[in-house]
This record gives C-alpha cells, structure tokens and sequence, in this order.
C-alpha cells in the first residue's frame, strides 16, 4: 500500500486544492495518507529530509514527488494505479 504525506501551510493557498485531491483519491484508492503543517516539528523535519521549500509538498513512499497540485492523472501514476479510460 501506497503511503502519502501532504506537506501544507496554513497561509497556502494552493493547500486545500491538494487536500481535496489527496483525500478524493483515498476514496478511489487504498493507501495511506496524512497531512502534516509546514511549521509543526514533524513538518520542519520533513522540510529539512526532503528539502522542501515552497507548499503543498506530496512525498509518496518517503520520495518528494511534487511541489504544488499535482494532476489527478499525475498522482494516480504516483501511487501506481492504471488511469480509467
């Protein structure tokens, strides 16, 4: 099972675009997921590991895959499931 964690910030306005797709697709989807403050010190912890420096940050499976929203199409390939056609 996938594992994701959203890096967020409060003050983000992109963040609850990324949430809304994150939590969408755990209802498709079975993986694991959490959201985690930019400024919480499991947050600065991660920023420093992964070299975060902007949000909403998504790593899958302990790798940084994106830095912004990521597609629907583009976080489905991430977790490794097949696009519907």
């Amino acid at each position: 099972m996938a594992n994701v964690t959203l890096v967020y910030s409060q003050s983000c306005s992109a963040c609850p675009a990324a949430k809304t797709l994150w939590k969408g697709l755990r209802i498709k989807h079975s993986f694991s997921y959490r959201e985690v403050d930019i400024l919480s010190p499991d947050g600065q912890e991660l920023a420093e590991r992964h070299a975060i420096r902007a949000t909403p940050a998504s790593i899958v499976d302990g790798k940084l895959k994106f830095i912004g929203v990521p597609t629907r199409e583009s976080a489905e390939k991430a977790l490794g499931f097949k696009q519907d056609r």
